[in-house]
């Protein structure tokens, strides 16, 4: 109960600052909302959607035929596991969050085997990333590819650490899907609009907390909150390169709670366990550290 009045408390507070720094409020609210139809839309609700298609037209069987045993041998999880790393690559985080609940709904994934594949699948968009490095080390093509290779081996690195026994999953053989493409693609419209206004809702709600808890823009407070406002903030710090790149790592790996909130948001009606998601975020964040003082 006392847990109860300390929030009530706070919350009571940020309201009043909202009254108080209303102009700042709204500034922040505007920021996020042009972050998410700039960057946010157009990079990862076409990815929703085609995912959708993908799953229903038969990829993640074709991908479990040709490369599912190697996959498993790899990884130790059923062969589907492959689409949904493959994906991973080219969508990144949370899109990969939707993937792997829809390929858990469709009995291609145990909740267990979704967990650890969630923990070595945390990408950054890669054409938001890019974008978002060449904004930060501008000309600097040496440095932006190694900040882009890093997190990439740091997540392969962490699928060994984290790697479970030896799975015995076989690999399924293919059912037909009496579901028309137009069905699943208007089904698939209407579940990417509800996530993206998720994602939409916790960034607005992280740009809010971070504007009244971090009036002086600190990269780093930033980045914690919101991965694409920290980055963002370390393009315009006046800070040394070799800082601005562990702090770009630090965010990669972390993510920032704003993304967490997502996938939270997003797998709630599941039995995803996010534990070892969380294990592996911090586990990344020393490997991807590690590796830059190597290369």
């Amino acid at each position: 109960m006392r847990k109860n009045y300390f929030l009530m408390i706070i919350i009571s507070f940020i309201i009043f600052f909202l009254f108080k720094y209303n102009t700042l409020i709204e500034q922040a609210v505007l920021k996020s909302c042009h972050l998410f139809l700039n960057k946010v839309f157009p990079s990862l609700f076409p990815m929703l959607i085609f995912s959708d298609l993908l799953i229903f037209l038969g990829l993640p069987d074709l991908l479990c035929h040709l490369f599912g045993n190697i996959y498993q041998k790899i990884f130790h999880t059923s062969p589907y596991g492959a689409f949904a790393f493959f994906m991973s690559l080219f969508s990144g985080t949370p899109a990969n969050a939707y993937i792997l609940k829809n390929l858990v709904n469709e009995n291609k994934l145990s909740h267990k085997e979704a967990s650890y594949i969630f923990s070595f699948s945390f990408f950054t968009n890669p054409l938001f990333y890019y974008s978002m490095l060449s904004f930060i080390f501008p000309g600097n093509h040496p440095t932006i590819l190694k900040l882009l290779i890093i997190p990439y081996l740091a997540n392969l690195i962490v699928a060994f650490l984290l790697r479970p026994p030896i799975s015995n999953n076989q690999v399924l053989i293919y059912e037909n899907n009496n579901n028309s493409l137009i069905n699943v693609l208007i089904n698939s419209i209407k579940k990417g609009m509800d996530t993206m206004l998720l994602i939409l809702g916790s960034i607005v709600f992280f740009f809010i907390i971070n504007a009244l808890a971090n009036p002086i823009n600190n990269p780093f407070i930033s980045g914690i909150f919101e991965i694409s406002q920290g980055l963002n903030s370390l393009g315009m710090a006046n800070l040394s390169s070799p800082i601005k790149e562990v702090f770009t790592l630090i965010f990669v790996s972390f993510g920032g709670l704003s993304i967490h909130l997502q996938i939270k948001s997003i797998l709630n009606d599941t039995k995803i366990d996010l534990t070892m998601f969380f294990k592996a975020r911090l586990i990344e964040a020393i490997i991807c550290l590690i590796l830059w003082g190597i290369l």
